[in-house]
């Protein structure tokens, strides 16, 4: 008997270790993570168990938080391997899943982001009008996520353009 409770006990544990953030968390997370190596962190262990087959807007916040790691990190050679890996393995995710609004919008982010001189910015335009012309059919979370960003991030624009 006291098998059995091992064993449900065990079972308990890791199912509840091995489950993946809710979205919401993960967004509020990522929202933190960009001038914080310890939200990026969080980030990162929130969505670590995610799997990109049956999870993939929930893996890709992974890939971005191991992207994010680049602004935390000092040597050059890291910080560069370290972004050319996460930017390969976005692409890729967003090659299998080409559907997923979310996804498109942190590929947006992160080639808005990216320095010019690293030339990840080839997919700006196709990504920004993915996700803008796709919003509507998002749910309404998702869709005040995106409003937010997007609103900030036309704010600033406008901010720099009469500086």
């Amino acid at each position: 008997m006291r098998l059995v409770y091992i064993f449900i006990f065990l079972f308990c544990f890791f199912s509840i270790n091995a489950q993946c953030s809710d979205l919401n968390k993960l967004r509020e997370r990522y929202m933190l993570s960009y001038n914080d190596i310890q939200s990026c962190i969080r980030l990162k262990n929130l969505c670590k168990n995610c799997d990109s087959e049956l999870e993939p807007v929930k893996y890709s916040y992974n890939i971005i938080a191991n992207l994010m790691e680049c602004n935390f990190t000092l040597n050059p050679f890291t910080k560069y391997k370290l972004f050319k890996n996460s930017t390969q393995k976005l692409d890729s995710l967003i090659v299998l899943n080409p559907q997923y609004t979310e996804i498109r919008l942190l590929r947006y982010l992160a080639q808005l982001n990216a320095p010019k001189f690293l030339a990840y910015h080839t997919n700006i335009d196709e990504d920004y009008n993915f996700i803008m012309s796709n919003i509507k059919s998002e749910n309404e979370d998702l869709q005040n996520f995106i409003y937010t960003i997007i609103n900030n991030i036309d704010h600033d624009r406008a901010g720099n353009i009469s500086k």
